[in-house]
């Protein structure tokens, strides 16, 4: 797995797009990151640079993005670091919004990552999970329909805590985001003169120290559309230009696309149409290249427009059936309404035809349902009719009938009371009985029910615990044990003798030891594996750390049908074979060790055989935790048996 993921890291960076130094840049970054020997430093310094990467992939729209949010996935799950799990729940946010469009869950995921965040002290993370909250309100302010101050001012107080993060690191990255944010929330409510001063001042911040491309194109962009609207065309173009600059270096094609449509805009509002179609014909170059179809389609709108006013009637047909077209394919609503006023001159409108289609169609429609109720209502009245004659001739028959069962009554009326008296005493004996019985049964389901509730809180409770410890080892007691190392490393002194050095040296050695001790006792303690894939996959990773130690050569022998069974009996199994094998580590000296595990009939038998020295005397007095084995296979109503012949055998037979 590890080889795969290894594999995995190295193909995907050279997938980037060519001229796009950004995403160059961060995949170098992550290749020379993962060609270091494994250590917590590098493990996190791996993720975090990984997110950026993957982060940046979802930006550009590039066409390997889920590819590498998964990749980043795969990484978390294998190093277990909450800042890492954090950061993934960023990126899956900014996946949900951006290609999939579905806020709700973007929402969701970045609420998520910003609870687990705040338990950490990684403010980059933090501040870019607030970020992500606060673009998904601003996209959807507009579909607010009452207390949209509140919305604001809650947006407004998630930028300003962005910026204080910022101020706090002294990060202007995370100051410049936060200044952003709040400049398009001043903007939404109308403060266009403070939307200015506050891009102002992240210009400012963004001039004396270095920020990322995302924060230097955003706070231009903003500058370009609020001079804009300010009829200010002077600064409007001048930041245009700043930004396009921009984006052309990273080939952003999102930013490429508004651009231009932006430059069309203000040539239209000037009726320079010529210059106005230039600029539309290159944004929709750009829309098409980002490959999202609500762009296209809108840069389509554009020039059907232009061209229309230009009396360029076959370019406006042609653009508005693509139009027509790629609207069709993102709502089911009709777009002829739109452009009922387009007029192809001598040429009969094919809109209008589409028109008239529909208008028949439906007059079609409605007679044929009118004479479809006509039908139907004379059968309702012909049936009607047959029913009230019925009725009459029942009635008549009935009031017969009446009469007669009225005398007949009367005579069985005694018999019947009898009978009655006789029954109901039945009927409560039959219910008492029932009752007492229905008693008894419901009972004993609560009992059964309660019993199995209680073993499942049971195993949940061990599993919550093995959990918690197992994160404690990683993540405590590793970070300890190697920042000890690393600052015995970093003394680096002179000894006066040799055996002094040699002393320094084997402390080096132990607590790496001990470092590789822990990792393999929390990764072993609760398996993630076991839970998901089973006894079958984790005994095999279990056998690869074992070998990985270079003490003895272990052997696995696993039938490839075996199956999954009771979580309990899995658990106790993987718990057994990792005590004996830690036994043969310690005690046993042997070179080579061999594991099977083999299903025969309702029985799971586990062997593990050594070529080591075998079990001493008196084995179960010294502490080799046999009493311990033989009491997790009694609780499975198992059997074990220890041979002591050319190494050690255990047996260990399971019922299943």
């Amino acid at each position: 797995m590890k080889k795969l993921f290894f594999i995995l890291i190295f193909f995907l960076p050279f997938n980037a797009i060519a001229g796009r130094p950004l995403i160059d840049s961060l995949a170098k970054e992550v290749m020379l990151l993962n060609k270091k020997p494994q250590s917590l430093k590098r493990d996190t310094l791996l993720v975090t640079a990984y997110w950026r990467y993957s982060y940046y992939s979802i930006y550009f729209h590039e066409k390997n993005a889920k590819l590498r949010l998964d990749s980043l996935e795969n990484l978390t799950r294998r190093i277990k670091w909450k800042v890492g799990d954090g950061m993934l729940l960023i990126n899956k946010s900014y996946y949900s919004s951006y290609f999939d469009n579905d806020f709700s869950n973007g929402l969701a995921l970045c609420l998520k990552a910003k609870d687990l965040l705040e338990n950490t002290k990684n403010y980059e993370a933090l501040a870019t999970a607030k970020l992500r909250i606060a673009s998904i309100m601003l996209w959807n302010i507009q579909n607010i329909p009452e207390n949209k101050n509140e919305f604001l001012k809650k947006g407004m107080k998630i930028s300003e805590e962005i910026y204080e993060l910022g101020r706090k690191t002294k990060n202007a990255d995370i100051m410049c985001s936060g200044l952003i944010y709040e400049a398009n929330y001043l903007n939404t409510s109308g403060s266009i003169p403070k939307t200015i001063e506050t891009l102002k001042r992240a210009e400012n911040l963004m001039t004396n120290q270095k920020v990322s491309y995302l924060t230097e194109n955003l706070i231009y962009g903003m500058l370009s559309t609020t001079y804009s609207a300010l009829k200010d065309s002077k600064n409007a173009i001048y930041y245009t230009e700043k930004t396009q600059n921009l984006a052309e270096k990273q080939q952003d094609y999102y930013s490429l696309l508004s651009i231009y449509r932006f430059k069309a805009e203000l040539e239209i509002a000037n009726a320079k149409l010529d210059k106005a179609q230039e600029y539309l014909e290159k944004s929709y170059f750009y829309a098409k290249k980002f490959e999202t179809l609500k762009f296209i389609s809108l840069t389509e709108g554009w020039l059907y427009g232009v061209h229309k006013y230009q009396n360029n009637k076959e370019k406006a047909l042609e653009y508005l059936e693509l139009y027509i077209k790629h609207e069709d394919s993102l709502t089911n609503e009709k777009t002829q309404k739109i452009y009922a006023d387009y007029d192809l001159a001598t040429k009969e409108s094919k809109i209008q035809k589409l028109e008239n289609q529909s208008l028949i169609s439906s007059k079609i429609a409605i007679e044929k349902e009118i004479n479809y109720l006509k039908i139907f209502k004379l059968k309702e009245d012909s049936l009607t009719l047959q029913k009230n004659n019925k009725i009459q001739t029942d009635y008549k028959l009935a009031k017969k009938e009446a009469q007669i069962k009225t005398l007949e009554n009367e005579k069985l009326q005694t018999e019947a009371n009898r009978n009655q008296l006789i029954r109901n005493i039945l009927i409560l004996s039959l219910f008492a009985g029932s009752g007492f019985a229905l008693y008894l049964y419901k009972n004993n389901k609560n009992l059964i029910a309660k019993n199995r509730e209680i073993k499942e809180a049971l195993i949940k409770g061990q599993t919550i615990e093995r959990k918690r410890v197992a994160q404690e080892l990683h993540d405590n007691l590793s970070a300890k044990i190697s920042g000890i190392r690393w600052r015995l490393e970093s003394i680096q002194p002179k000894f006066e003798t040799e055996k002094q050095g040699n002393i320094y040296n084997s402390t080096i050695n132990a607590l790496a030891e001990v470092y590789t001790d822990v990792r393999l006792i929390s990764h072993n303690l609760l398996p993630e594996d076991l839970e998901t894939k089973g006894l079958k996959v984790s005994i095999e990773k279990l056998i690869e750390e074992l070998n990985s130690l270079g003490k003895t050569q272990f052997t696995i022998q696993i039938s490839d049908s075996l199956g999954r069974y009771e979580s309990r009996i899995e658990y106790e199994i993987f718990s057994l074979l990792l005590e004996i094998s830690n036994n043969i580590l310690k005690h046993s000296h042997a070179q080579e060790a061999i594991v099977s595990l083999e299903k025969f009939g309702n029985t799971l038998q586990l062997n593990i055989s050594d070529n080591g020295v075998g079990l001493p005397e008196n084995a179960e007095k010294k502490g080799m935790g046999m009493p311990n084995l033989r009491s997790r296979v009694a609780s499975l109503k198992g059997k074990i048996d220890f041979i002591n012949e050319n190494g050690l055998k255990v047996n260990i037979q399971i019922p299943v």
